[in-house]
């Protein structure tokens, strides 16, 4: 017999309680009436009586009661003996490959007790964020990966299998058992029926280790001067130091800056240019010299250097959209009124045309472009709007005097150029286009229900439409305070621009130009999302792994619970095993009954001394 939270016995001490409550029971005497108490001597006669315990029964009942809950939460158990998993069951030895696996000697001690677990029958396989079957010869090969390790997917992967199997499973985990891999809820460990968990620890307690946790860069600088790339530092379990941080830019140092962190704690350097060439270039920040677990000493991330990106304007009144941009944006954009060579521009306006060359415009956007449909009065009579095919119905104008004009009513707060753009209480839409929305997605709607901004998908690319003009006469928009900031957030919309590079963890899925992508490797990966553009993401190692901690002991103790624990014993009709068997739920039931029989005798015993 055992127990597996055994502090819980402390717990009897409540025992205590009832014991003195019933010795300080209240004694009434009955009052006897005398004529004179003058001839009486005074003295004091101890009543012994009185301290005595009283209602043995209702005591005996409340004294079972606190010590089969106490003994309850003490997870009590007794040892059986049974055939386990293995007799008719699969046996499965599964080597942890997480990132915090790098750490020091870890996954070649992890090896090592694999090739010794490892039987004929045996089956093998790698985790990490998800089960991987391999082979005997593989496992004794295993390498670290950058995922991040998840014992609650490790249990649902279990399920998953022994579901398709359909046999017991005997699974002996080899791992680091990190805390942060653990579940929310201790609930999503359990297993399926009739399968039982070993682990296999390869990590002691827990150990220092430094990491870059997070860094902040532009995503695209013209003039690398002025630029400024900040870093966390993070030290977890570790004393107060001075580490240096050193920024990396394709491989090579070019500036360093010192960190005093605390234990235990985080420091914040902060490098100010960014000298890097035309193009993408990637860049990091790593520690100097590095620790034991070498994934997190570098946090990757890219930049691209470039040219102000070129934005095609076709049509009228350009004056206020460039205008707007550049006095957002300092520059970033450089729009081009000749209205040649689409096919590399960043984005493409096309402001009130009844004529366009719709070929050329559809292709752009089908391999990956931006467009952006200003409809005005010549927008009404080509009956549709370019590109995406929209039915136009009719033009709206309103006098300015008659003040029947409209304002934006509902809005998607959800797109940024709406989102992060100031408040349009207080715009007045004169003259608007009403187009029948189909399948495009509406950010703006007028007061009076017309639409005022879509967007809609058309190939790799995108067309945003805008039913009224951006000059002074189809509204007062370009003279009110969300103009400006609205022009900028929707031509970074328009062109993919990010104010802050791009840095993913390993394992995230990524919407690329034919399909989604697992990042699933730290470093850099490069994606083509059309229109001749190109994008460099980086992917680094989630900073969760740095945390070495184990999880509780009592943890570990509580998951093999349930299934087995003991030593395999060998004999002629298969392998023997000891199973716990846990007594919880009996003593719990006792303490229920122990409670109803402690209210029914109190009813009895206060009823008669009522009486």
């Amino acid at each position: 017999m055992g127990l597996l939270a055994p502090w819980f016995i402390a717990g009897l001490g409540l025992l205590g309680l009832p014991l003195y409550l019933h010795l300080l029971k209240r004694h009434r005497s009955q009052p006897q009436h005398f004529s004179s108490l003058m001839f009486f001597e005074k003295s004091t006669r101890a009543n012994l009586r009185h301290r005595r315990l009283d209602f043995l029964v209702l005591l005996t009942a409340r004294l079972a009661l606190l010590s089969l809950v106490a003994l309850a939460f003490a997870q009590p158990f007794l040892w059986r003996a049974g055939a386990g998993p293995a007799a008719g069951g699969r046996r499965m030895i599964i080597v942890d490959t997480s990132a915090s696996m790098g750490y020091g000697d870890r996954i070649s001690r992890a090896r090592a007790e694999a090739v010794r677990l490892i039987t004929p029958e045996s089956r093998t396989a790698f985790f990490d964020s998800r089960l991987r079957m391999a082979g005997p010869e593989e496992i004794q090969h295993a390498a670290v990966t950058g995922s991040r390790g998840s014992l609650g997917e490790l249990a649902r992967a279990l399920r998953a299998y022994q579901e398709t199997e359909k046999v017991p499973l005997d699974v002996h985990f080899i791992s680091d058992l990190q805390r942060s891999s653990m579940p929310p809820g201790f609930s999503d460990l359990r297993l399926g029926p009739g399968a039982s968990i070993t682990l296999h620890s390869v990590a002691g307690s827990a150990e220092p280790n430094w990491t870059v946790e997070s860094v902040t860069a532009p995503s695209r600088v013209r003039d690398g001067s002025s630029a400024k790339v900040q870093a966390v530092i993070a030290g977890f379990h570790t004393k107060a130091a001075r580490v240096t941080a050193v920024l990396e830019v394709n491989g090579r140092a070019v500036a360093r800056q010192p960190a005093d962190v605390p234990a235990s704690g985080r420091a914040r350097v902060e490098f100010t240019g960014l000298d890097v060439p035309y193009g993408f270039a990637q860049c990091a920040v790593s520690l100097e010299p590095g620790d034991a677990l070498k994934a997190d000493d570098r946090y990757h991330f890219a930049v691209e250097r470039t040219d102000p990106l070129r934005v095609v304007f076709i049509g009228r009144a350009p004056v206020f959209f460039r205008d707007a941009l550049d006095a957002s944006t300092r520059g970033a954009y450089a729009v081009d009124l000749s209205g040649a060579g689409i096919g590399k521009a960043a984005f493409v306006v096309l402001s009130d045309q009844s004529a366009w060359d719709e070929a050329a415009l559809k292709s752009y956007v089908q391999r990956g472009g931006a467009l952006l449909v200003l409809l005005g009065p010549s927008s009404v009579a080509a009956g549709r709007v370019p590109v995406t095919g929209q039915r136009i119905t009719a033009g709206r104008y309103a006098s300015r005097a008659a003040e029947r004009f409209q304002t934006a009513g509902t809005m998607d707060e959800s797109y940024p150029p709406v989102s992060r753009a100031a408040r349009w209480q207080g715009v007045r839409f004169f003259h608007f286009v009403e187009v029948e929305a189909g399948t495009a997605r509406v950010i703006v709607r007028l007061s009076g229900g017309a639409p005022l901004l879509m967007e809609q998908t058309v190939g790799a690319g995108k067309v945003v439409v805008m039913t009224s003009a951006l000059d002074n006469l189809a509204s007062d928009f370009p003279t009110q305070p969300a103009f400006v900031p609205f022009v900028e957030q929707l031509a970074h919309q328009l062109s993919g621009w990010r104010e802050s590079a791009v840095a993913v963890a390993v394992d995230t899925v990524l919407d690329v130009k034919g399909g989604r992508q697992t990042l699933d490797t730290a470093g850099f990966h490069e994606f083509f999302p059309g229109g001749g553009r190109k994008l460099v993401v980086a992917v680094n190692v989630d900073r969760r792994e740095s945390d070495l901690e184990p999880m509780p002991a009592d943890s570990a103790e509580l998951w093999q619970a349930g299934p087995r624990a003991g030593a395999e014993q060998s004999g002629s009709g298969g392998a023997q095993q000891r199973h716990r068997r846990p007594l919880a739920a009996w003593l719990l039931g006792l303490a229920l009954a122990a409670g109803l029989a402690e209210v029914f005798i109190a009813r009895t015993h206060l009823n008669r001394e009522a009486a």
